[in-house]
């Protein structure tokens, strides 16, 4: 199935809204026209055991220390990319349905499995049963509803919801035209399938799934600690690391979340990441 124009137009515009220019967009149409015109898989790959080089063992202490200023010259805002894109956070704490692989093709993550309607105004992904959060508790196609819905709802105040515009009434739930959130063209089925109504044709929508801007959030740790959600002793993650330690403006320590689905090839315990602020005027 290949993109029409008008729609890999209203997909530009999606990448410039969340301060995504020409060259992202140009990444994901070469990868779209080496995948046949989708720029996305439909079905999960077999996972690939990673293995050391032949003749090398893994060191005993499986830890990986930055140097220099690790990623960070100045401490995250949070490490809640469902509420704010740009906060700065730590992108390998989550697992969103889908993901980038090395040739920026677009494959299923938390999603086994993406399906569309004829024309491509309805997608369905597929979730993974075996999917955990870092609490054991099953990650479902209900986190996905809430996480998108909170996103554009008005009181969320995002500044990058309009990267979800393509859900139907998702731009006038945001703006709010429309109050009832139920209006709102996300919807769990049931636990393992999460239904996307668009408005209209978008044969890339699985693409756009998997930016950081569509990561799911812990309805539980929000409702619970609020804008503090995310700090070391209340979050709760889905990706291949949790969050050991955040001692603000000084380090962030993130360990192997024993819970994640792919959790055998996650060969690192635990990742230290130094933060050295930038010098004030410097």
């Amino acid at each position: 199935m290949r993109i029409p124009d008008e729609q890999l137009a209203l997909f530009q515009t999606r990448l410039l809204a969340i301060g995504l220019g020409r060259r992202d967009f140009f990444k994901v149409v070469g990868a779209m026209a080496a995948f046949g015109g989708l720029g996305f898989a439909t079905e999960a790959r077999a996972a690939k055991p990673s293995k050391p080089a032949a003749g090398d063992k893994l060191s005993k202490d499986q830890t990986f220390r930055f140097g220099g200023g690790g990623w960070y010259q100045n401490d995250p805002a949070s490490h809640d990319f469902n509420k704010d894109l740009y906060c700065s956070g730590v992108p390998a704490l989550w697992a969103g349905l889908m993901v980038f692989d090395a040739d920026f093709v677009s494959v299923p993550w938390m999603a086994s499995k993406v399906q569309s309607n004829k024309d491509g105004s309805v997608w369905t992904f597929s979730i993974r049963k075996d999917s955990r959060w870092s609490d054991n508790s099953p990650v479902t196609a209900r986190d996905f509803e809430w996480s998108f819905k909170r996103q554009l709802d008005p009181a969320t105040a995002a500044p990058y919801a309009s990267f979800l515009y393509d859900i139907k009434n998702g731009e006038a739930f945001n703006k709010k035209q429309v109050t009832d959130a139920s209006q709102v063209g996300v919807k769990a089925k049931d636990d393992w399938t999460l239904e996307v109504t668009l408005e209209g044709p978008r044969g890339y929508f699985p693409v756009l799934a998997a930016y950081l801007a569509a990561l799911p959030s812990h309805r539980g740790a929000v409702e619970k600690h609020g804008d503090k959600w995310t700090e070391a002793a209340n979050i709760v993650t889905n990706g291949p690391f949790t969050l050991e330690a955040w001692e603000h403006n000084k380090q962030i320590v993130l360990k192997k979340n024993p819970h994640y689905y792919d959790a055998k090839n996650v060969h690192l315990a635990k990742v230290v990441i130094p933060i050295i602020p930038v010098a004030s005027g410097s």
